[in-house]
């Protein structure tokens, strides 16, 4: 869960005609923001567009989930980290893309939460990620990345190719990719807790895609997938589970939101993750579907007086979410 620095200002932004705020554009917010500084964006129906982050801010939309805040979305376009931006938050978005700029840029310790994002690629110099609660079709590194057990991936579902990536931590993902090379150049990772749906993984352990990783207490599931782990190429692990992980309702590897990724209660992965809980999405650090930021939000604000006398009180009635 993200926490914010109480001293930070806080920016809003909207685009929404007759929406009051600070800012109407994303990158104008930004050039006015100091390192620290807290950058709330309104769901609409009109994308804020790309911009290059070179402070170490934290963004929060309105989530990304279409079923929340009357179908309007925190909608942005690409998203390009430089030098300065270490230490970001990016929460609750629906972001085409996340990339770096200059190969010799060192950026670290950056935290996307909630979000649906089209590709992250990431700098192979930079460390300590935490990527969490995500819809995410690819994630990709430069070449010759030096990840030292730093970059933690978990509770996402991951819909297509992860490629790159070393020394990294995946935990509690579910991904759904169907296609050969899905997995390419993953090497000395640790995989636990996660779900493999219908994926081509017999191509990918076979060809050398995935070497020297460990799997442990994850499921395995599909034709092309295997029944038993492949300790070839020094993969290794132990635990896993090679059937139906049984979703409460998820027909195809197409992602929609009306899909439902928690586990039936016959489902083999039920408590049997390396922590003790579910195997997937929901164990672990836990996911949550409406990817609305973790934040307290007003959901009535109702003034019950609207006449009030001279000296009289102006009474009112507030409820609100955690979001946690």
């Amino acid at each position: 869960m993200a926490v914010y620095n109480v001293q930070a200002a806080v920016i809003t932004v909207s685009n929404r005609p007759g929406d009051i705020a600070n800012f109407t554009s994303i990158s104008d917010a930004i050039n006015a923001a100091a390192d620290g500084d807290i950058i709330y964006v309104s769901g609409s129906a009109t994308s804020y567009g790309s911009f290059t982050l070179a402070k170490r801010l934290t963004l929060v939309g309105s989530g990304h989930n279409p079923d929340n805040d009357n179908g309007l979305v925190s909608q942005l376009g690409s998203v390009t980290l430089v030098t300065g931006s270490s230490g970001s938050e990016i929460i609750g978005f629906r972001i085409a893309g996340i990339s770096w700029s200059n190969p010799s840029d060192v950026i670290n310790n950056i935290n996307l939460q909630r979000n649906n994002i089209g590709s992250i690629a990431i700098n192979g110099n930079s460390k300590e990620w935490i990527i969490q609660e995500n819809i995410i079709n690819s994630i990709s590194s430069s070449s010759g990345i030096t990840f030292e057990e730093n970059l933690i991936i978990r509770n996402n579902i991951i819909t297509s190719s992860i490629s790159n990536l070393r020394y990294s931590l995946f935990t509690n993902n579910v991904f759904t990719a169907t296609f050969a090379g899905a997995f390419s150049t993953i090497q000395f990772n640790s995989f636990s807790n996660n779900i493999f749906f219908q994926n081509d993984l017999n191509s990918d352990f076979t060809n050398a895609r995935i070497q020297n990783c460990t799997f442990n207490n994850n499921i395995f599931f599909g034709s092309s997938n295997p029944t038993s782990l492949p300790t070839i190429n020094g993969n290794s692990g132990q635990d896993n589970i090679f059937a139906n992980p049984q979703f409460v309702n998820v027909p195809n590897n197409t992602f929609d939101y009306n899909q439902d990724f928690n586990l039936q209660g016959s489902s083999p992965g039920i408590n049997a993750g390396t922590d003790n809980t579910d195997i997937g999405l929901f164990g672990g650090a836990g996911y949550t579907v409406s990817g609305t930021p973790a934040i307290p939000e007003v959901t009535l604000f109702n003034i019950l007086n609207p006449i009030v006398p001279q000296n009289g009180n102006l009474n009112v009635r507030i409820e609100g979410k955690a979001n946690n």
